[in-house]
């Protein structure tokens, strides 16, 4: 080799010393466990039931800070409509893969918050995989074994629901109490109107709310269930569509207490959703409760708007749930939790 070219030489041998491969970090490793939590169209920001249930997720989202693990991943859907929330599952149900490391999720949970979300898995029960549950809340033993059998889903559904009986027996002592008054002679409660979203035909309502006003109150009593929403309306708008359903509650307050005064019934259950804020805002214009003495339910306290309610807490049951549910292998949770007792709700009727 003549001495011309030994600079190139050197130079290569400079240049491949310097490309030799180091060894590629390996892939982070993500958790092992997702949770995807679903909620009804426009029902966030309720200042009740919803945003309990977000409270829960809030706090399942410190698990691995509390634990110092990489543990748990938790999601959550908020969808425009139907439509986009059935898409958004089923789309979730068919990638396991985690989003942001490599591999998928040894295990997943879809928690859907909303009883009618349960027809949703008529399209993704065969993407599951084994290792996949579904945890549907303010619903009972009887329908998680009838959704679970429709779906061929075994073990690996469960319900987890609060009761309000005991607030709802406590709000009939409160209405047998002013009906007996020697100051209200003429108070009775034989017409109460109680207003829900959904119509008892499309929503199974399984807190007892109806069940315990009949018991209580008897057979003179005439409840008249009107629903605001429907399935069309997305429990957003009424049922014909000509306005949202805060602006229906609202008329309906204002109806409802102008007819109080002629019914001699200052008695009213209020269970709208996020649709309770137009209850409220009537409310806000009143002197004290009005002209009527409403319950509802899951909601809380509200400044300037006096009425009684019962807030069930969803968000800590979930996350209790979730916590037992980590520590158990798949399949293994009850197929029910129903809480009945305190410590999962509270109210503002005091009786003796």
């Amino acid at each position: 080799m003549t001495r011309k070219y030994l600079p190139l030489v050197l130079l290569s041998v400079l240049f491949l010393a310097g490309c030799k491969k180091e060894p590629l970090p390996e892939p982070e490793k993500g958790a092992p466990v997702e949770i995807m939590v679903v909620f009804a169209p426009g029902q966030l920001g309720d200042q009740g039931y919803a945003d309990s249930v977000m409270e829960g997720v809030n706090s399942l989202d410190h698990f691995d800070d509390i634990t110092q693990t990489d543990s748990l991943d938790i999601r959550f859907m908020a969808p425009y409509n139907s439509k986009d929330a059935a898409e958004s599952i089923t789309e979730w149900a068919g990638n396991p893969s985690r989003p942001f490391s490599s591999g998928e999720y040894d295990r997943r949970l879809l928690v859907l918050t909303e009883p009618f979300m349960a027809g949703f898995l008529s399209s993704i029960a065969d993407k599951l995989r084994p290792t996949d549950e579904v945890l549907l809340l303010k619903l009972e033993e009887d329908d998680i074994a009838q959704i679970s059998k429709q779906f061929s889903l075994g073990s690996r559904v469960h319900g987890l629901n609060i009761s309000a009986r005991a607030s709802v027996k406590k709000y009939c002592e409160f209405i047998r109490i002013v009906e007996s008054s020697e100051y209200n002679p003429h108070v009775n409660h034989f017409s109460i109107p109680m207003l829900r979203l959904f119509p008892n035909s499309e929503y199974p309502y399984r807190d007892g709310v109806e069940e315990t006003l009949r018991e209580e109150l008897g057979e003179e009593t005439d409840l008249m269930v009107f629903s605001l929403s429907d399935s069309q309306g997305e429990g957003i708008y009424s049922a014909d569509n000509s306005q949202t359903v805060v602006e229906a509650a609202y008329e309906w307050a204002s109806m409802i207490d102008l007819t109080a005064t002629q019914s001699h019934c200052p008695f009213a259950i209020v269970d709208l959703g996020a649709g309770n804020a137009g209850w409220d805002y009537f409310l806000l214009g009143q002197t004290a409760f009005g002209n009527v003495m409403s319950l509802m339910i899951d909601a809380k306290d509200s400044f300037g708007a006096t009425r009684f309610y019962v807030y069930r807490q969803f968000g800590m049951a979930l996350m209790y749930w979730v916590y037992d549910w980590l520590a158990k292998p798949v399949g293994a949770m009850d197929v029910q939790t129903t809480h009945t007792d305190s410590f999962w709700y509270e109210d503002n009727l005091y009786t003796n």
